[in-house]
């Protein structure tokens, strides 16, 4: 993926600068948290590190922060780098966008299938209520029946 490579190039420009310069890890947190931004000191090393490969890293949250820091502080003129990355970055942002739009849509889909399936059934239920509902009354009015005949005719119509 394309994003990757950016991180790669804006994370060994980071390097460079910080190499260049002399920085520790203590100074660059400290620049961080001067410009409100707090990355652990475990990530930082991980990210200067000659061994690690920074396309694993979430580029808001780690990369963009130091490169705000470091590419301002020492005047890194990079800014056509700086931005293909964010056009990158808002490209991959689209295309998850748009994946999720799509399962947004196949999710409501299923619901309203679901919703009309669980309307069907519980007016079929009210429909079988209703009827339960007229039988008891039919019964109802029967055993009324009955019990007002054996009370008018106490003894006599039993025989």
């Amino acid at each position: 993926m394309e994003i990757n490579k950016l991180k790669r190039d804006t994370v060994e420009r980071l390097r460079r600068i910080k190499k260049d310069n002399g920085l520790t890890n203590s100074q660059i947190m400290d620049m961080l948290e001067k410009n409100n931004c707090y990355i652990s000191e475990a990530t930082i090393k991980k990210i200067f590190s000659e061994n690690y490969d920074p396309g694993s890293f979430k580029y808001q949250s780690t990369i963009a922060p130091l490169a705000d820091v470091l590419l301002d502080m020492y005047n890194d003129d990079s800014s056509s780098e700086d931005v293909s990355v964010l056009k990158a970055l808002i490209h991959d942002k689209n295309q998850m966008i748009s994946i999720l739009i799509v399962k947004n849509e196949e999710i409501r889909a299923d619901y309203e299938k679901r919703l009309s399936h669980l309307q069907k059934q519980i007016a079929m239920l009210e429909d079988h209520l209703i009827f339960r509902e007229k039988q008891i009354d039919k019964k109802d009015e029967i055993i009324t029946k009955l019990l007002n005949k054996v009370i008018d005719c106490p003894g006599s119509c039993t025989k």
